[in-house]
């Protein structure tokens, strides 16, 4: 490069000494300005710099990342679809995935006594089946009390943690003291984190307003834990504004979800999302009815939940070994840079969903790629790229051929019921990459959707606004395909009767469209129940309604009569997006880098690379996402080679139980959106 800098030095010395010579110096002006500067040079380089790297990065990830899946994946992919739907029947196998720890998940595991003391019941034979679990909530407390941080989202786990403690203590009876001293450790640090812990609940729920948390099941599994402290012998009793208003969503939720109907799920066999949340039951419902291959996938989990094993381990009759064994099997695979956060996942396993969700983001790289003139496509990493990308295709399209046209989002467990996020993005990529390939609308819309939205899964009560989008973009690409034939497509949906019937995609997407546009909070984003971020939910809608332009007939049926009053619309979101940037560039919560974070950072820059699409003029638009993107590089090194960087330095934002992190998902997001156009 210096080389090169030196010619064009030498360049433009030779056309100042002709401009003073000669008297037509417009003319020569001219010829001046349009010759390459250094600046113009050197940003091109570090264009074209980062463009290489991001190449480099997202082959790495894929490769990783197809190791992780099967070890021969990239030469054979039908293979490992065919064993995540149990074919192999290979009990070993606990599946994959990169997510956080769980003190929640940890303090479950940690209650459970070993299989004696189980069968006699006697105080003299108690241990525990997994002590490191329970010394794992006296060496990681925080100095307030609590497991896992501050806020609404922490009491889940505050309490798990504190019956750990109270279920020790009781089981021990006796030998109590004893039993502490053969795990190292005394009644005064049991009492100091048992205080702790007590006090710090107390306030939390002092100040909690129920409407502030929406981690899956919690209605169920928080009053259920608050019962069973009260009734210990040694009773420990919450009392807070928000508790009658709790019980009575509690009750309201158990008259739509009945002990009954789940052993008869049991008895059936039939998979269903309650056995993820199983221990919320614990009291209520027959357990020995639930060990059973329905619900208990061959590996041993039940629900691809630690904490829903663990409950099955602790209020079963009979020792469950297949679940102690899955256990002990997570706990070993725990790395060592993400145990301050527990030491066993928040869900194990989330194959299919990982799978699908880097796949979305390496989709829209791709798609970016292939649009982009200015890529020689016959070089080797391009080559290599779009090679690997097609090896999940195949592997995607195995996976919806062998499981009839929709995805769970555990990678082999078949006691998990499918969900539309994965089936429609699975659907969208085939779509996208493979022409030849066949997809079944049919199957999706008789499935999940109600008349009005795409429900999650089957049984959902509430709603995603990103499952909706994430369905309708793959109907508009159905719509766009058939199109430029003059067909129209019609797809079968069911009634509330169960009658089936046929509407057509110009029905159906601009019925969804309008509900996604209702759900529009007055500040113009979109909140939703898989990530708490709003900047998630936000720039997928935000991007789909501004995809409508291309589409007259779709845009006006939604609602929306010109291009002009859908940007108008859309614009709301786009200074959202502009106001609430931090001043070193990025967005969101707090983090290790700053007031904001990378993940979050990276969903507001593929916002406004769209809205700098519709805004061609607009400065702020491309001022901001300089800023974000330059946010972006000076991370990008240390947030794609340290393995624990997503565990230990960015906050946690994806929803389940409890709040976690899944770093190959967000680091194809950064990946993607600091791609240039």
């Amino acid at each position: 490069m210096i080389s090169e800098y030196k010619k064009i030095l030498k360049h433009l010395k030779k056309k100042l000494i002709l401009l003073r010579k000669n008297k037509n110096r417009r003319n020569r002006t001219v010829s001046l300005i349009h010759s390459p500067t250094l600046k113009e040079l050197s940003e091109k380089n570090e264009r074209s710099q980062l463009s290489i790297k991001i190449i480099k990065y997202v082959d790495e990830l894929l490769s990783e990342y197809g190791d992780a899946i099967w070890p021969e994946f990239f030469k054979n992919p039908l293979e490992p679809a065919q064993h995540t739907v149990d074919a192999a029947n290979d009990s070993d196998w606990i599946g994959y995935g990169d997510i956080s720890m769980s003190p929640y998940d940890t303090a479950w595991v940690a209650m459970i006594p070993n299989k004696v003391y189980k069968e006699l019941k006697s105080s003299k034979d108690f241990s525990l089946a997994f002590p490191q679990c329970f010394i794992w909530l006296f060496d990681n407390q925080d100095d307030n009390g609590s497991w896992a941080g501050n806020g609404a989202g922490s009491i889940a786990p505050g309490l798990a943690g504190l019956l750990a403690l109270c279920f020790f203590r009781s089981h021990s009876g006796e030998y109590f003291e004893t039993k502490l001293n053969d795990l190292g450790l005394n009644i005064e640090q049991f009492t100091i984190i048992f205080e702790k812990a007590t006090k710090f609940l107390q306030n939390t729920l002092n100040e909690w307003n129920i409407d502030d948390l929406d981690m899956t099941g919690f209605e169920l599994i928080i009053p259920y834990q608050l019962s069973v402290l009260a009734r210990l012998e040694k009773p420990v009793v919450f009392n807070f504004p928000e508790k009658q208003r709790l019980l009575r969503e509690n009750e309201k939720k158990l008259s739509l979800i009945s002990p009954e109907a789940i052993l008869t799920l049991a008895k059936n066999r039939q998979p269903t999302t309650l056995t993820h949340s199983i221990e919320a039951f614990c009291e209520k419902i027959d357990f020995s009815l639930i060990q059973n291959e329905g619900f208990q996938a061959i590996n041993g989990s039940y629900g691809s939940s630690p904490a829903a094993t663990a409950s099955v381990l602790l209020h079963a009759p009979k020792w469950d070994n297949k679940a102690f064994e899955f256990l002990k099997k997570i706990i070993s695979q725990c790395p060592s840079y993400a145990k301050s956060h527990g030491l066993v996942p928040t869900l194990s396993d989330i194959g299919i969903f990982e799978t699908t969700w880097v796949m979305h983001s390496i989709g829209d790289l791709c798609l970016d790629i292939r649009a982009n003139k200015n890529v020689n496509f016959e070089e080797q990493s391009i080559i290599k790229l779009f090679s690997k990308s097609h090896t999940f295709i195949k592997y995607l399209s195995a996976l919806n051929k062998i499981q009839g046209g929709t995805l769970r989002w555990a990678s082999w467990d078949n006691r998990i019921p499918a969900d539309v996020d994965d089936s429609v993005v699975s659907n969208w990529l085939i779509r996208q990459f493979d022409p030849f390939s066949t997809i079944d609308l049919d199957v999706i819309t008789k499935t999940f959707y109600n008349g009005k939205y795409f429900k999650s899964f089957p049984s959902e009560k509430t709603f995603s606004v990103s499952c909706n989008v994430h369905t309708v973009n793959l109907l508009v690409l159905e719509y766009q395909r058939v199109q430029s034939k003059n067909k129209m497509i019609t797809i079968l949906t069911v009634d509330k009767n169960g009658d089936t019937k046929k509407v057509t995609l110009e029905e159906v997407i601009p019925t969804v469209i309008k509900f996604i546009v209702s759900q529009r909070k007055k500040n113009g984003i979109w909140l939703d129940k898989w990530n708490k971020s709003p900047a998630y939910t936000t720039f997928k809608a935000n991007n789909l309604l501004l995809s409508l332009q291309a589409y007259p007939n779709l845009r006006a049926k939604s609602g929306f009569i010109t291009n002009k009053a859908l940007r108008d619309y859309c614009r709301k979101t786009v200074d959202w997006a502009l106001n609430t940037q931090h001043e070193d560039g990025s967005w969101g919560e707090p983090s290790s880098t700053g007031p904001g974070n990378l993940e979050e950072t990276s969903y507001a820059i593929r916002l406004l690379k769209t809205a700098a699409k519709n805004w061609c003029d607009d400065k702020t638009i491309r001022t901001a996402l300089h800023a974000g993107k330059k946010y972006l590089i000076k991370y990008l090194d240390e947030s794609m080679t340290d393995p624990g960087y997503f565990h230990t330095k960015q906050p946690f934002l994806w929803i389940n139980k409890q709040l976690y992190t899944a770093p190959r998902i967000i680091k194809t997001s950064i990946l993607t959106s600091l791609w240039e156009d």
